[in-house]
Formats: structure tokens, C-alpha cells, sequence
């Protein structure tokens, strides 16, 4: 993964808001899973903010990527650590578009995170 993608996602897993705005254009779109998009950086302060409120901890491990021109796709294994202690790892995939000045422009997600907040995670994706 490039350098200023690793630091962004370490604002990420560090669940640094401020780092991580800073990689993106003030009039970004930003969609997390199945969820509406949302648009402007304070937007998804907010919701990226109460995301996090659900959860303890998480870190990306990348498995894939990939750049044409002013889009970069990224494969991970992502790993939400609960509330109650239990880990949860689902396969994510992240589109990323950027404007001339290297901001992300557009954010795509793409997770299923049922599994993470499961009563009862399927055994295979807990983590240890």
C-alpha cells in the first residue's frame, strides 16, 4: 500500500478523525456499506464518529491493491474489536477516487458488517 494510504488508514485504526479528514476533499461523498452516502467533511465527521461509538478497536490488514489513473481499489481483511471483548473479521473492499489535488473526492465501502455486531458471530470469523 503507498505511503499517505498507510497513514490514512493508521489515522483510521487509530480512530483519529482529524488525520484521517485530512486525506479527503471538503466536499467528499462517502458511502460506508449499505448505508446513505454522506457529503462534506463535518457529515462525516458525525458519522464516522457514531460508528466508532459501536465499536471498541479495529485494524485493516491489506491483501490487494490496485491504481488506475485517479482510483485506487484496496482489499482488506478488517478486524472490529466489540464492546464485550470479542473480535469480528470480515473481507472489505475500498474504492477511493481522487480529485487533481490527491484528496479523495468519492469513498466507497464495501462490508457487510452483520457479522460484526451478531449475538453470536459465526465462530469462523472471530478472531483470536
Amino acid at each position: 500500500m503507498s505511503y499517505s494510504m498507510k497513514q490514512m488508514f493508521d489515522c483510521i485504526d487509530g480512530q483519529d478523525l482529524d488525520g484521517f479528514l485530512n486525506f479527503l476533499a471538503d466536499d467528499a461523498v462517502f458511502r460506508f456499506g449499505n448505508s446513505p452516502s454522506m457529503k462534506g467533511k463535518d457529515i462525516i465527521r458525525a458519522g464516522v464518529m457514531g460508528f466508532y461509538s459501536q465499536i471498541h478497536s479495529l485494524r485493516h490488514e491489506v491483501t490487494g491493491e490496485w491504481i488506475n489513473g485517479n482510483v485506487t481499489i484496496i482489499e482488506f481483511d478488517s478486524f472490529y474489536k466489540r464492546h464485550d471483548g470479542v473480535v469480528v473479521g470480515v473481507p472489505c473492499c475500498v474504492v477511493l477516487r481522487f480529485n487533481d489535488q490527491r484528496l479523495i473526492e468519492d469513498y466507497r465501502i464495501n462490508i457487510n458488517l452483520g457479522p460484526v455486531f451478531a449475538d453470536a458471530p459465526e465462530p469462523h470469523l472471530i478472531a483470536a
